[in-house]
C-alpha cells in the first residue's frame, strides 16, 4: 500500500505534459501572428501595385484600350501576374484596378490552411490641383550676412534675416510688423518706425518651393519638334500630263488631276491657272499668274510665286524644297509642308488654315495667319512691322525672333534653341505681343525686348536668362516667370496681373533684379531667388506678397508691400492624377 501511495503522488511526468500543451498553444499564437503579418504584407504589396497601375493608366484616359494596357503593365512591373486583375472605367475620367487572389501561409499550413484570400483595389482620376504658396514674412534674407533695408518703404508685415537686420531708409519709412533677426535686429530711430524688434531668434532654412513652382512649367522633349506627312502619291492616275519644262502662257482651267514630269511655269501675262483636282510637279513650280488648285499639290523642287500674284490650294501643300510667296497665298487643307525655307514677301498676306511644317528657316515680311500649329526646324524670323497670328502652338527648333508689328499666339510657344549662344538669344520677342498659353525657352536667353505691350496668360520659362527691357506699355503676365539663371525686369517696365490671378518670379540658380522708371511696378505673389540676390533698384514698387532671396538688396525710390490677397500664385491649376479609392 505504501508503494502504491508513493507512485500515486509522483509528479515527475506532469511537467512535461503541461509544457507540451503550452508549447502547442505558443506555436499556435506565433503561427497566427506570423501568417497575419504575412497576409498584411502581401495585401500591402498588392495594394501598391493597384495604386501604381491606376495612377499610370489614368494619364491615357479617355483612351480605355491604352489605359487598360498600361494598367496591366504596371501590375507586372510590381511583381504580380495579371490573370485575375480587373480594369474598369466607371466614367471617362476614372480608372479602377482591382484584384483578388490567394496568398500563401507558413505555419497555418500545419493546420491545413494553405492560403488566404487577399483583395485590393484602387481608382484614380485627374483633378485640377491649385499650386498655392503661403509665406509668413514679406521679406526673407536667407544668408547670415547683413541685411539692410534702404530706400523709402512701407511694409505692412514682418521681415526676417539669418544675419544682422537693420531697417534703415528715408524719413517716414515703416515696418508695421516685426523685424526678426537670428543675430541682431536694429532700425534707424530717426527715420524708420517698426512694430517690434526681435533679436537672437532661431535661424530658419530657406523655404523650398521648387517642386510646387516647377510643376506648372511645361515638360518639353526634342521629339516634339518633328512631324512626318504623307504627300499625295506619284502613282495616282493623272488625267492631264505635261512634260518637263512646260510653260503655260495662257489662261487655263484644267479638269482633273494634273502631272508634270519636271519644271512647270506659267507666263506673266496669263490671267489665271485653275486646276480642278490634284497637282503633282516633279521639279520646280514657278507660276507668274494667279494659281488655284482645288485639290492637293505636290512640288518636288522649289515653289516660287511672282510678285502680287495669288496662290491658293484647297487641300494639302507639300513642297520638297524652298517655298517663296510674293503675293497673297492660302493653304486650306490639313497641312502645309516645305522641306526647305519659307519666305513671305511684304505687303501681302499668307493664310494657312492648317498645320504648317518648315524644314528650314522662316522669314516673314508680310501679314501671316497660321490657323494651326507651326513647326520650324530652323530660325523663325518675323521681320518688320507686320502682324502675325496663330491659333495653335509654335515649335521652333532653332531660334525665334519676333520683331515689332504685333504677334498673337492662341497656344503655347516652345523654343529648343539648337544654335543659340550667350550672345544670340534663343528667343527675342518684341511687342505688341499676346500669348494665351505658355512660353518655353530651353537654354540661353529669353528676351522680351522693344516697345509695345506684352500680354501673357501662361508660364514664362527660360532654361538660361530671362530679360525684359521695353516701353511704358509694359507686361501683363497672369502666370509666373521662371528662369534657371538671372532674371532682369527693367526699362520702363510695368509688370502686373489681371484681376483674379497672381504672379511669381523665380530664379532657380541666379539673381533677380527689378527696376522701374515709369508707372511703377505692381506684382502679386512671390519674388523668389533661393540661391541668389533679389535687388530692388530705382523706381516705385507695389508688391502684394513676399520677397525671398539668399540675399536681398533694397534701395527703391518707393516700396509698398502687403500680403497677397489673391487666391492663387498662378493663373492656371495643375492637372494631377490622384487616388479616389
Amino acid at each position: 500500500m505504501n508503494k502504491l501511495r508513493r507512485f500515486a503522488k509522483k509528479e515527475d511526468g506532469a511537467v512535461m505534459v503541461i509544457a507540451a500543451f503550452g508549447l502547442v498553444a505558443f506555436l499556435s499564437i506565433v503561427s497566427l501572428v506570423t501568417d497575419m503579418g504575412l497576409k498584411y504584407h502581401q495585401k500591402s504589396m498588392l495594394q501598391s501595385a493597384m495604386d501604381a497601375a491606376a495612377l499610370a493608366a489614368v494619364r491615357y484616359m479617355p483612351d480605355e484600350q491604352t489605359a487598360k494596357q498600361v494598367a496591366l503593365e504596371y501590375v507586372e512591373k510590381n511583381g504580380f501576374s495579371t490573370e485575375s486583375v480587373v480594369v474598369e472605367f466607371p466614367s471617362s475620367e476614372i480608372v479602377r484596378v482591382s484584384d483578388s487572389r490567394e496568398g500563401k501561409t507558413i505555419f497555418a499550413s500545419l493546420f491545413k490552411v494553405d492560403s488566404v484570400q487577399i483583395k485590393a483595389k484602387a481608382a484614380a482620376k485627374y483633378v485640377n490641383k491649385n499650386m498655392a504658396i503661403d509665406f509668413e514674412y514679406l521679406m526673407f534674407h536667407g544668408d547670415n550676412t547683413q541685411f539692410t533695408l534702404g530706400g523709402h518703404y512701407n511694409l505692412g508685415g514682418s521681415i526676417f534675416g539669418n544675419g544682422n537686420v537693420h531697417a534703415d531708409g528715408g524719413a517716414g519709412s515703416a515696418v508695421t510688423g516685426t523685424v526678426f533677426s537670428a543675430n541682431n535686429a536694429t532700425h534707424n530711430q530717426y527715420s524708420v518706425t517698426v512694430g517690434r524688434l526681435e533679436s537672437n531668434v532661431n535661424s530658419q532654412k530657406m523655404p523650398d518651393f521648387d517642386e510646387t513652382i516647377m510643376s506648372v512649367v511645361p515638360v518639353v522633349e526634342e521629339s516634339m519638334f518633328s512631324k512626318t506627312y504623307e504627300p499625295i502619291s506619284k502613282s495616282a492616275f493623272y488625267l492631264n500630263r505635261y512634260s518637263a519644262g512646260t510653260t503655260i502662257n495662257s489662261s487655263l482651267a484644267i479638269n482633273g488631276n494634273t502631272y508634270c514630269a519636271g519644271t512647270l511655269s506659267t507666263g506673266y501675262n496669263s490671267d489665271l491657272l485653275i486646276i480642278y483636282g490634284d497637282l503633282y510637279v516633279e521639279g520646280d513650280f514657278n507660276p507668274q499668274c494667279p494659281v488655284y488648285v482645288k485639290g492637293n499639290a505636290y512640288i518636288g523642287g522649289n515653289l516660287t510665286t511672282t510678285w502680287s500674284r495669288a496662290f491658293n490650294v484647297g487641300g494639302n501643300l507639300y513642297v520638297a524644297g524652298n517655298t517663296t510667296f510674293q503675293g497673297d497665298a492660302a493653304i486650306n487643307g490639313e497641312y502645309f509642308y516645305t522641306g526647305g525655307n519659307l519666305n513671305r514677301g511684304s505687303n501681302y498676306k499668307l493664310t494657312c488654315e492648317c498645320e504648317t511644317f518648315v524644314g528650314g528657316n522662316v522669314t516673314l515680311n508680310g501679314v501671316t495667319d497660321f490657323n494651326g500649329s507651326v513647326y520650324c526646324r530652323g530660325v523663325f524670323d518675323k521681320q518688320g512691322s507686320v502682324a502675325m497670328s496663330t491659333r495653335g502652338n509654335m515649335y521652333i527648333y532653332d531660334t525665334l525672333k519676333l520683331q515689332s508689328g504685333g504677334t498673337t499666339v492662341n497656344g503655347n510657344i516652345y523654343v529648343w534653341g539648337k544654335n543659340a549662344t550667350d550672345e544670340l538669344p534663343a528667343a527675342d520677342i518684341a511687342g505688341p505681343f499676346t500669348l494665351v498659353g505658355d512660353l518655353y525657352n530651353r537654354k540661353h536667353t529669353l528676351s522680351l525686348s522693344g516697345q509695345g505691350e506684352y500680354n501673357i496668360k501662361g508660364i514664362v520659362y527660360s532654361g538660361g536668362k530671362l530679360t525684359t527691357n521695353q516701353g511704358s506699355s509694359g507686361i501683363t503676365l497672369s502666370g509666373c516667370m521662371v528662369a534657371e539663371d538671372d532674371i532682369l525686369i527693367g526699362g520702363s517696365t510695368h509688370t502686373y496681373n489681371e484681376a483674379g490671378a497672381t504672379l511669381s518670379i523665380y530664379s532657380r540658380k541666379g539673381d533677380i533684379t527689378l527696376y522701374s522708371q515709369q508707372g511703377g511696378f505692381e506684382l502679386w505673389g512671390i519674388v523668389y531667388a533661393p540661391k541668389g540676390n533679389v535687388a530692388l533698384a530705382s523706381g516705385d514698387f507695389n508688391i502684394h506678397g513676399s520677397i525671398i532671396g539668399n540675399t536681398i538688396t533694397s534701395n527703391p525710390g518707393g516700396l509698398t508691400m502687403g500680403y497677397n490677397d489673391r487666391e492663387l500664385p498662378y493663373s492656371k491649376s495643375v492637372k494631377t492624377a490622384v487616388l479616389i479609392e
